[in-house]
């Protein structure tokens, strides 16, 4: 799956680098021949004033240097000409019989660049003219030996500063968009924290404008969810009760006297109504799992600090199994400063109703229930000092149906509940010997901190 972060991270970058490249070729072009054609309009200037200085005798051809600028007599200065009318050839001073290159003129004027005295690279102006009714080739030259150096050491620091204003542009683009999705970010928790069982909605004014359309889909899913929750937890209150009393009827039957005289006929309706039974608080429990969809209220743990606030569910569930079993001391270690338990109300009386009813009926005198936890997760811990299982028998007892102890009562599902609850919750369960001497079952939940 693609990221749509990543995708307009990385277009934009590209776009701005060649956005960039562009602008610095361009910038780079244009100062170059910026500076080319200023060298080119000086030596333009100074071929005009050579030529009008220049004079043709019988055998040479002169010029009087002190109406021209000074600089082309001076050795080496940087400023060159060379005067050519038929045979005659005039160089200035400053060449001191250096050979200067002298291109064939196929455009006038031709603008080239070629090696000067003491290595010198010199921008060479070459104009052809009519001069006393004669041609007049003069090449004008100029080292430009400083100016390139200082337009090198422009394309280097030009090309630095552009570098630094992509990757700064680029950053800031990053953090923008960063910005721009972290403000969907609260989307995704809110959904996690549907997919864990918390009523939220989604208030669209918390959200960019671009996304409102999503969030009232959102929404409208959550109330069909939430509305499709509270009918199937109602079809299955009105199943349970309409199938409760003809089930009822069928046990009375199969244990009247009646049918004393048909004792394999009352086994069979026995054995199948106890079968019908088990069908039914499977299905019915099972439906009631309420993780995946959005929960109602969760499972306390400790008294909130409301005022006339009433016994959390844990106290209540508690202190039904104290009046339930009065010869078990049940010991509570409260290590956690968790309030509620990551499960639905009912899940969670059903989760821990099994797990300490069991540890009520197969303990002597002794159940303890621990509760560790930190902010990322929740540890519950039930133990008995009873005779406890088997390690070979530890994948049995969470099997529907099977029972350790043939004599207590129940019809050997509640282990396999538990299982399924803390699966379909993304729990953890763990089952060991007890120091207390009996079982020892441990369950772990993730918490959402959002």
């Amino acid at each position: 799956m693609k990221s749509i972060e990543k995708s307009l991270n990385l277009s934009l970058f590209v776009s701005l680098l060649i956005i960039f490249v562009v602008f610095w070729m361009i910038s780079v072009f244009s100062i170059h021949h910026l500076t080319e054609d200023y060298v080119v309009t000086r030596l333009h200037h100074d071929n005009d004033s050579i030529t009008e200085h220049l004079k043709v005798e019988p055998d040479r051809l002169t010029i009087n240097l002190n109406n021209i600028n000074p600089i082309y007599s001076r050795k080496d200065s940087g400023h060159y000409f060379v005067a050519k009318v038929s045979l005659r050839t005039l160089a200035s001073p400053s060449l001191e019989g250096y050979p200067l290159y002298l291109k064939p003129i196929h455009r006038n004027p031709e603008v080239y660049e070629t090696l000067g005295p003491n290595k010198q690279t010199v921008l060479v102006r070459a104009y052809q003219s009519e001069f006393h009714g004669k041609t007049l080739t003069l090449y004008v030259a100029e080292d430009h030996s400083p100016i390139q150096h200082m337009i090198h050491l422009f394309d280097i620091v030009f090309a630095v500063l552009t570098l630094l204003s992509l990757i700064t542009l680029y950053l800031l683009q990053r953090y923008l968009l960063q910005n721009g999705f972290n403000r969907l970010t609260p989307i995704n928790k809110t959904l996690q924290a549907l997919h864990k069982g918390k009523a939220v909605r989604l208030i669209p004014e918390d959200y960019p404008t671009e996304v409102t359309s999503l969030i009232e889909s959102l929404n409208q899913a959550i109330s069909s969810a939430t509305a499709l929750l509270e009918k199937s937890r109602q079809s299955n209150a009105n199943l349970a009760h309409s199938l409760k009393t003809p089930l009822n009827i069928i046990f009375q039957i199969s244990d009247s006297p009646i049918l004393t005289d048909y004792p394999e006929l009352q086994k069979t309706l026995s054995e199948q109504s106890q079968k019908i039974l088990r069908l039914i608080e499977r299905e019915l429990k099972s439906a009631r799992l309420a993780s995946g969809m959005i929960s109602m209220i969760p499972f306390s743990l400790k008294v909130q600090n409301t005022p006339d606030a009433s016994p959390s569910d844990l106290e209540d569930l508690l202190s039904s199994f104290a009046q339930l079993y009065p010869q078990r001391h049940i010991e509570v270690i409260d290590n956690t400063e968790q309030k509620q338990l990551p499960l639905e109300k009912e899940d969670g009386f059903e989760l821990l109703g099994n797990l300490i009813d069991n540890a009520c009926k197969y303990g002597n005198h002794h159940v303890r229930l621990t509760l560790n936890g930190s902010d990322k997760q929740l540890t519950i811990q039930v133990e008995d000092d009873g005779t406890g299982v088997p390690p070979e028998a530890v994948e049995q007892i969470q099997q529907r149906g099977f029972r350790l102890d043939e004599e207590q009562p129940g019809h050997g599902i509640g282990l396999s509940i538990v299982k399924q609850i803390v699966s379909a919750y993304r729990g953890n369960i763990d089952f060991q010997l007890s120091e207390l001497g009996g079982l020892s079952v441990t369950l772990s939940f993730n918490l959402d901190n959002d």
